[in-house]
């Protein structure tokens, strides 16, 4: 996956969290929305309520009255001959005037118990909306709790991936250039050597019935020719694979390796090995152990300017602790971060942290100037992921 896909795919990630911090947001508005209405609905109810209960007594009081006035003309009615003309209209205008006012009265009752019966119904509503806001808000704060861990998750698998075909990329560069210096040696070294040993055979096969003495010093020449083509051929054998690890083992191994690179450099190197060492059954791990060493001495020889280097190697009960320090010139770790920025560094110090880390160990390193470096790697027996 390019750093196009990656980018898009983490912007998803990140807008897909922006929607459903936003959406929870939109819901507990709509939530404290319809708790307000709840509040103004109960608050209204309150009031249709009890202005409903007045206007019912009013109509009742009003109810009787008319009875009472009906009573009344029908007392006029039946003896009308004892009241006035004036009695009688009086009574029949109160009789009108108080039935208009009921009547009235009535339609009072009849709206305010309509708006109550519609603000219970709005009310039991805003209700349910409470509720199920207050449940969604809930459920959408726990999706998204859980995707935000999942899609971080998600987030930092696609930059481990990210991170992983960066260094991909810097060991195929790296196995190219190795593989380019090795075509190179072999070429510069065996390969013309060889070519030198075919040229003194055909000279000493034309020289054999003519001069034997000569014959005789160009076999001489011709094999030390082939002792030092074995011995370049044999180097970078060693160079790709030292053959002795799974020979003898890593403890001899690095025990001759030390031993020739003191010799070359004029650098004491001190081994010291605790535990036991034929523990360590993954050719990985050797190797890798092998390679931390030989390449902490390559720096130390050629930017150090170190007298002394002391390695030691703990097997421990769970883990494998090494541990390798000299007493050089040192140097500022924050170059290193330059260094690990650079797709096309160097397969250095960055390089063995991450060959070490790909065996699913850990890398550190500490450096003070005119004091010293120390190089610390722990690895594990075996790698849980497999052979790598």
């Amino acid at each position: 996956m390019d750093n196009i896909g990656i980018k898009r795919i983490n912007d998803i990630v990140k807008s897909t969290l922006s929607v459903i911090e936003e959406s929870k947001g939109a819901i507990f508005d709509i939530s404290e929305s319809a708790r307000r209405e709840v509040f103004n609905l109960k608050k209204e109810l309150q009031y249709l309520k009890a202005e409903a209960t007045s206007i019912i007594n009013e109509c009742q009081k009003l109810e009787l009255k008319v009875i009472k006035s009906r009573k009344r003309l029908a007392e006029i009615n039946r003896n009308f001959d004892k009241y006035s003309e004036e009695e009688m209209k009086q009574a029949y205008d109160e009789a009108n005037e108080l039935m208009l006012e009921l009547a009235v009265c009535r339609e009072r009752e009849k709206y305010t118990i309509s708006r109550r019966n519609d603000v219970e119904r709005r009310l039991k509503s805003a209700i349910e909306t409470v509720g199920k806001a207050e449940k969604l808000v809930a459920q959408v704060g726990t999706v998204l709790n859980y995707l935000s861990g999942d899609l971080q998750k998600l987030d930092e698998h696609f930059e481990n991936a990210e991170s992983k075909r960066l260094i991909a990329i810097r060991i195929i560069k790296a196995q190219e250039n190795e593989r380019r210096r090795i075509a190179r040696e072999i070429h510069d070294g065996p390969a013309q050597a060889m070519s030198n040993v075919v040229l003194k055979a055909e000279i000493c096969e034309k020289m054999a019935g003519i001069d034997m003495q000569k014959t005789i010093d160009e076999l001489r020449s011709l094999k030390d020719v082939v002792r030092s083509c074995l011995k370049d051929v044999r180097r970078v054998i060693y160079d790709l694979r030292p053959m002795s690890i799974d020979d003898l083992g890593l403890k001899i191994t690095l025990q001759k390796y030390l031993e020739s690179y003191s010799n070359e450099h004029s650098i004491s190197v001190d081994l010291k090995i605790k535990g036991n060492d034929s523990r360590i059954k993954d050719s990985n791990i050797s190797l890798a152990i092998f390679r931390v060493v030989q390449e902490t001495l390559n720096n130390i020889y050629k930017h150090a300017n170190a007298t002394f280097a002391s390695i030691q190697l703990e097997c421990a009960e769970k883990s494998i602790l090494l541990r390798i320090k000299d007493d050089g010139e040192g140097f500022d770790i924050n170059s290193l971060h330059d260094i690990s920025r650079d797709a096309d560094g160097g397969f250095g110090i960055i390089g063995m942290k991450e060959r070490i880390e790909l065996l699913e160990g850990e890398f550190r390193i500490s450096s003070e100037m005119n004091v010293g470096t120390t190089v610390m790697v722990k690895l594990p027996y075996e790698i849980q992921g497999g052979i790598i």
